[in-house]
């Protein structure tokens, strides 16, 4: 009765253990607060002193940044570009540095978030003019060589043309930010004098290059004239490009340029006249050029600016098998179409999706069992949009469900010892009944003393097994019974 009962209750507990470790199969605990020695999981309740170490790094880097706009724009001045791509390079990378560490610690939305976009601004400009600088010089140079060719001559000069006004008007942009930039620098205690030295660098480049045009000035007017109207746009708006062409003739093909891109075409009419519409979308910011080309005739160059507009990100949770975001990208009332939209769950870049022709997004996320927090960014990159992002949304994933394989285990390990205690029940067999001590005896003294015995032959042996031997000739002359082990009456 005691052995059924224990086995009963050892029973119990295996299959309560088995359910309890099924529980938490789905959602194991890799880590505890008090100790973060894994490889690939760290409490940032445990390391609290991380974000303290960004936020200290934060203003050395912005001063680092305007630092390098001096040296920069200074090497282009000289001309000595080799050291101004380097320069242009750590200035790069100390953006992308500044951009990691203003999201790391959520600062976009306040006057730092300002700094890194007026930053991103001047990248752009000074890498635009230290392109445009050196290729204005090549077409100096070309000029000479071409001076017996009135077609290319004709195409260097008008080409010199449109990056000098390039220039102007990136100069324009970049010294219009100069306030802005300033401002935040000096309120963190930032010193802005590299900064403002560079605005007085780039306008001497630009001062430079209109002094020693392309062609010397000497050029006839076109007879293609172009304009566009209106002469300033937003995302989304449709801008009108026309001209018209002194002594073409009808259905001449024409083709439109914005910064040196095709951007539409048209035939001009009975009346010398074309028109086509440019439609503003993924393009930054600013001011930008336009021209017109009839086969090897140029028309001169104009300007209109594109205005950045703000931006609404929203975010919707919908949980089905799957997480699943579901948001809009809208500038104003107008869907932003084919732009990037990262998702971020706990803070950490996870999916990178594009919106859709009517500027929705839906993204499908697996994510593990627990609370998680998902936002929606655009970073605006190469828009004439600013950066916005979605609110924080909190969402809770629960497990899947246990494994069917425990309750297997379980009931089989049920099943295994409801058999075993049933067996334990049947009562066992009687052994059978042992002979009599006299039925098992080697014989009467007579049989034993006229059986013969062999000879005994331990010659050669070592003592032990001499000694065995000896042992049972005796044993067997005497007539003892041998002495049977268990296993021998078991056989």
């Amino acid at each position: 009765m005691r052995s059924r009962t224990s086995h009963t209750i050892l029973a119990v507990v295996a299959v309560v253990a088995l359910l309890l470790l099924a529980a938490h199969a789905t959602i194991p605990l890799l880590y505890t607060a008090a100790n973060t020695s894994t490889a690939a999981h760290v409490d940032p309740a445990t390391v609290p002193g991380e974000l303290d170490k960004d936020a200290a790094a934060l203003i050395p880097l912005m001063n680092d940044l305007l630092g390098q706009t001096a040296p920069l724009t200074l090497n282009i001045k000289l001309k000595d570009y080799a050291s101004a791509e380097r320069d242009l390079a750590r200035y790069a990378r100390l953006s992308g540095q500044f951009d990691e560490l203003v999201i790391n610690l959520d600062v976009s939305g306040t006057d730092i978030g300002e700094f890194q976009q007026t930053n991103r601004e001047n990248l752009d400009a000074l890498t635009a003019l230290l392109n445009d600088t050196q290729r204005l010089e090549g077409l100096q140079k070309l000029e000479i060589q071409i001076l017996d060719d009135e077609g290319w001559r004709a195409s260097a000069i008008y080409e010199g043309e449109v990056l000098e006004q390039k220039m102007q008007e990136g100069f324009f942009a970049y010294a219009g930010r100069e306030d802005t930039t300033a401002r935040v620098a000096e309120h963190y205690g930032v010193n802005t004098t590299p900064y403002r030295d560079s605005v007085r660098n780039f306008a001497e480049i630009v001062d430079a290059a209109e002094d020693h045009p392309v062609g010397g000035g000497d050029s006839t007017p076109s007879p293609l004239g172009i304009a566009v109207t209106p002469a300033r746009g937003r995302y989304g708006d449709t801008l009108l490009v026309a001209g018209a062409y002194s002594g073409g003739i009808t259905g001449t093909p024409i083709e439109v340029y914005v910064d040196s891109r095709i951007a539409g075409d048209a035939a001009l009419d009975e009346n010398g006249s074309y028109s086509c519409t440019y439609r503003i979308d993924r393009i930054p910011a600013g001011l930008h050029l336009a021209y017109a080309t009839a086969d090897a005739i140029y028309s001169t160059v104009t300007a209109f600016e594109v205005l950045p507009g703000d931006t609404t990100t929203t975010l919707r949770i919908a949980e089905d098998r799957t997480t699943v975001c579901i948001g809009t990208l809208m500038a104003g009332d107008r869907p932003v179409s084919g732009a990037p939209i990262i998702l971020r769950v706990d803070g950490t870049p996870l999916s990178e999706i594009e919106t859709g022709e009517d500027g929705t997004y839906r993204e499908e996320l697996t994510l593990s069992a627990g609370e998680h927090t998902v936002r929606a960014e655009f970073n605006a990159a190469g828009y004439p949009l600013k950066a916005s992002e979605s609110q924080t949304e909190t969402v809770v994933v629960r497990s899947k469900g246990l494994s069917p394989i425990p309750f297997v285990a379980a009931f089989a390990a049920a099943i295994g010892s409801g058999w075993y205690l049933r067996r334990r029940r049947i009562p066992e067999a009687a052994p059978p009944a042992l002979k009599p001590r006299e039925q098992v005896s080697a014989g009467t003294e007579e049989e034993v003393a006229a059986t013969p015995l062999p000879p005994v032959d331990i010659e050669g042996l070592p003592p032990r097994e001499a000694a065995t031997i000896l042992f049972c000739a005796l044993r067997a002359r005497l007539g003892i019974p041998v002495t049977m082990t268990p296993r021998d009456c078991a056989q």
